[in-house]
């Protein structure tokens, strides 16, 4: 028989790899942003007075003091929005698409800079999705443009002026009819898996260095659910709706890891005991 024949079809392996998955993100921001639409607006207008109930949580991102280390100027963040746009109509991409709706579904918790934003990605939602500065200013800007979200600059004496933004009623409407959609199919490619499915035709050592990189990987990120969990999950908060569904992606995410470390740990075991 050739050869082929003896391949599992790779696109039957289904796998939650230490690298966020587009697919895997759009599911996970669809049950995090679903609380979003319902939320009220008491604070719509007031930067930073909410509570920060859940830091690694996206939906409940402080707006960060106005003289805060590392603050943008209105001049830093025009200069931002002057990048080469990675918009969703630039090149199809469906990351960018749904970086698109991920910004929307931020702003629709609560008014945030640029540079809120981006400390959003950077200390929360990183192991969902990431976005660099250029991504989140020119993806505003197109946001802007197409009258989803306003922007007010805020002058501040003796500090830099910091530009808020906030969704606009059209802006809340494209975020609903997105939480409404069905989530595609969830297809993805995997590097990990894609390496691994091949390591029998190199040695048990180097799929054993594999495999033990991956463990080291998975137990980094259960622990940020664990703190996730022990720091924020009982935290009184003045939004319990959303504060649940962001737990339930958490929960969602350490059934997730744990299934992977299992496996990997069974593997590694098994490795040993061969070499």
């Amino acid at each position: 028989t050739s050869g082929v024949s003896h391949l599992i079809p790779m696109a039957a392996l289904i796998k939650t790899s230490n690298t966020p998955r587009p697919s895997d993100r759009r599911q996970t921001y669809r049950v995090l942003q679903c609380a979003s639409v319902y939320t009220t607006r008491d604070n719509a207008g007031k930067p930073g007075g909410g509570t920060q109930h859940m830091a690694h949580m996206a939906a409940e991102q402080s707006v960060q003091p106005s003289g805060a280390r590392g603050e943008r100027s209105a001049a830093g963040e025009a200069g931002e929005a002057s990048a080469t746009p990675e918009t969703p109509e630039s090149g199809g991409a469906q990351g960018r698409n749904t970086l698109r709706f991920i910004i929307l579904g931020l702003l629709g918790a609560r008014p945030m800079t640029g540079y809120d934003i981006k400390r959003a990605f950077d200390r929360s939602l990183a192991t969902y999705w990431n976005a660099g500065n250029s991504q989140i200013y020119t993806t505003l800007k197109l946001l802007s443009a197409r009258g989803l979200v306003m922007s007010e600059l805020i002058s501040q004496e003796g500090r830099p002026s910091r530009r808020v933004y906030r969704l606009t009623e059209r802006g809340h409407a494209e975020l609903a009819a997105w939480l409404d959609e069905p989530v595609p199919a969830r297809f993805t490619k995997d590097e990990f898996l894609t390496r691994l499915f091949f390591c029998g035709l190199t040695s048990d050592e180097a799929a054993l260095r594999h495999l033990e990189e991956h463990r080291a990987a998975l137990q980094a990120q259960l622990g940020e659910m664990d703190r996730a969990l022990r720091e924020y999950g009982a935290r009184p908060t003045r939004r319990p709706r959303l504060l649940e569904y962001q737990m339930l992606v958490r929960d969602y995410k350490q059934a997730i890891l744990q299934t992977d470390l299992d496996v990997t740990e069974r593997a590694i075991v098994r490795l040993h005991e061969r070499l």
